[in-house]
């Protein structure tokens, strides 16, 4: 897979294929669209090429300043890489970019610099400024172009949730990690770095590695208990997860706790891939350590209960 810089012109004379979008997270709907893209790139004995942005547009033009990712952009990239895109064109988007008409978008680099043979879309895609672009203005306009154009409707994405990156974000902040995977088509993941904690979990005996998220834009779940399973050094551990201010011993901040099953070697620095499948529990304030020494025991049973026959979805 080939990465492209915006103002590049692609001196590619074969056949090649198109699509537009931010695509976080790279989820069922997303895939759909790439699939069908790379499928008729090796059909015509041509180039997949996906469209993308960055930074976020919405963070561009001050619509959300705290919007958080599914993916981190290096995970993206490799997401693509493995699903078949040939080459990515990247846009920087600007406030410049974002006065850009669809016209001119479509003339400038679907044309000009891309000369693709064939644009493919999904049914709520718009581009261009005010989002005039979309199919029905693509359809209109049709015969001022020389490439094909073809839409990827509505149901044939959504398959009983309205799949989108911005619905799967809403889930994963409310805990709903089951609904956010299926929609997903894989299992939610974060990554980090453990550095140094208090060692309050270790007297309790559940000693904790804390956790120094390696991508601050990407999304965190809501506060709470969750189970998880963490792939170091290449083999998969099971554990449950907190996140939360630890109300029991009165934290101050925000923090990412993981205590793992079996593993009992130190962890200090190393890197950590967290695959979040389910959440078990609110985050609870308890009279004693004591008490939270209980709950983790009946987390910890339940958390290897659902572990047992849960299957990481890469």
């Amino acid at each position: 897979m080939k990465i492209v810089k915006d103002k590049s012109t692609l001196n590619y004379t074969k056949y090649s294929i198109a699509t537009i979008g931010y695509f976080d997270g790279i989820h069922l709907g997303h895939k759909k669209i790439i699939k069908e893209l790379v499928n008729q790139a090796e059909l015509n004995d041509g180039k997949s090429v996906l469209i993308t942005f960055w930074p976020h547009p919405k963070i561009v033009l001050k619509k959300d300043t705290n919007i958080h990712f599914l993916l981190s952009k290096e995970d993206k990239y490799k997401f693509l890489k493995n699903e078949g895109i040939d080459i990515i064109y990247l846009i920087e988007f600007t406030k410049d970019f974002s006065k850009v008409k669809a016209e001119k978008f479509i003339q400038e680099y679907l044309v000009k610099r891309l000369k693709i043979n064939k644009l493919i879309i999904g049914y709520n895609h718009c581009f261009g400024y005010n989002r005039e672009g979309n199919f029905n203005y693509l359809e209109k306009n049709k015969n001022k172009y020389d490439f094909d154009i073809q839409e990827i409707k509505k149901e044939e994405i959504n398959n009983n949730f309205d799949i989108s990156s911005s619905s799967i974000r809403k889930e994963i902040l409310e805990g709903n990690l089951k609904k956010a995977n299926i929609m997903l088509g894989y299992n939610f993941f974060i990554k980090g770095k453990v550095i140094k904690g208090d060692g309050i979990g270790k007297k309790i005996g559940y000693p904790t590695a804390n956790i120094l998220l390696l991508d601050k834009e990407k999304i965190i779940p809501g506060n709470g208990v969750y189970v998880c399973k963490i792939f170091i050094e290449n083999k998969y551990y099971g554990g449950m997860l907190n996140i939360g201010f630890r109300p029991t011993v009165n934290g101050k901040e925000r923090r990412i706790e993981i205590h793992i099953f079996g593993l009992n070697y130190d962890l200090y620095d190393k890197i950590l891939k967290i695959i979040l499948i389910h959440k078990i529990r609110d985050e609870i304030k308890f009279t004693t350590l004591d008490e939270l020494k209980v709950q983790l025991g009946k987390d910890k049973i339940k958390s290897i209960k659902l572990l047992e026959n849960e299957k990481v979805r890469n």
